[in-house]
Parts: structure tokens; C-alpha cells; sequence
């Protein structure tokens, strides 16, 4: 099925739910979409965000109301 993703408009997305939010945005330092790393978003969830190489939407992330208290 070669050929079939445009560059730059593929469809395609994943969510990685963990609890290691903070040790896996550490790993990836520098490759991704939001340069401050994990925040806590509005829709609940500590997350951030990267892409992989044929550009799908990679998000990693954890309920913020599970989140041990700092």
C-alpha cells in the first residue's frame, strides 16, 4: 500500500496512556510538538505531544485527577 499518505496531512493518531508522562517526555527531549514538555491540559488529561516519522499525531499522557500529588 505504498504511496497512499500524503506528506504532511496523515489521519492518523494515537494516545499512550502511563503514568511515566514525566520519565517518557524526558526520553524524547527535543523531538516534540510542545517545547515546554507535559501539562496539565483543560480536558483533564497531563499529557503532551509528538510525531513520528510519517507524521502521525502521537500523544502520551495520564488522567491529571490520577496523578500522585506533588
Amino acid at each position: 500500500m505504498a504511496g497512499w499518505l500524503i506528506p504532511g496531512q496523515n489521519p492518523f493518531g494515537l494516545y499512550l496512556y502511563t503514568e511515566d508522562v514525566d520519565a517518557l517526555a524526558a526520553q524524547v527531549i527535543g523531538q516534540t510538538i510542545e517545547p515546554h514538555g507535559p501539562e496539565d491540559k483543560p480536558w483533564g488529561m497531563y499529557e503532551f505531544t509528538l510525531s513520528d516519522p510519517d507524521q502521525t499525531l502521537v500523544r502520551v499522557g495520564w488522567p491529571t485527577r490520577l496523578r500522585a500529588p506533588r
